[in-house]
């Protein structure tokens, strides 16, 4: 047995104004998912998209785009982000449950996020 987990994005589900080409590539990552299930199931691997909210790494440093910079700074006064050791932590559940689950696609969010 084996296990596929992909980072996917809430921004695949959601929709997010000047997010459109990450929401789209993010979006992509749970559809191959999905359908990587489906071919990899039977030969025993077990195929995961996990999609998270806000998570405090170097991605907010390479957004260019000024409406989205001023919403990523003005979301940590308003809410505490996930940190990287929290996806972690979800991959290592995931990862560990018994072989008969598989959790198609896994959403992590702070819970001050709406969306």
């Amino acid at each position: 047995m084996a296990d596929l987990i992909n980072t996917s994005s809430i921004a695949a589900q959601n929709l997010f104004p000047t997010f459109a080409v990450y929401a789209g590539t993010k979006a992509y990552v749970s559809h191959l998912s999905r359908t990587l299930r489906t071919e990899l199931g039977p030969k025993k691997v077990r195929v995961s998209a996990l999609e998270p909210g806000i998570v405090g790494t170097e991605l907010q440093s390479h957004v260019t785009d000024q409406g989205a910079r001023e919403w990523l700074e003005g979301s940590r006064d308003t809410m505490e982000w996930l940190t990287p050791a929290d996806v972690a932590e979800a991959v290592g559940f995931i990862a560990t449950l018994p072989p008969r689950v598989n959790l198609q696609q896994v959403t992590i969010m702070p819970t001050g996020q709406a969306s």
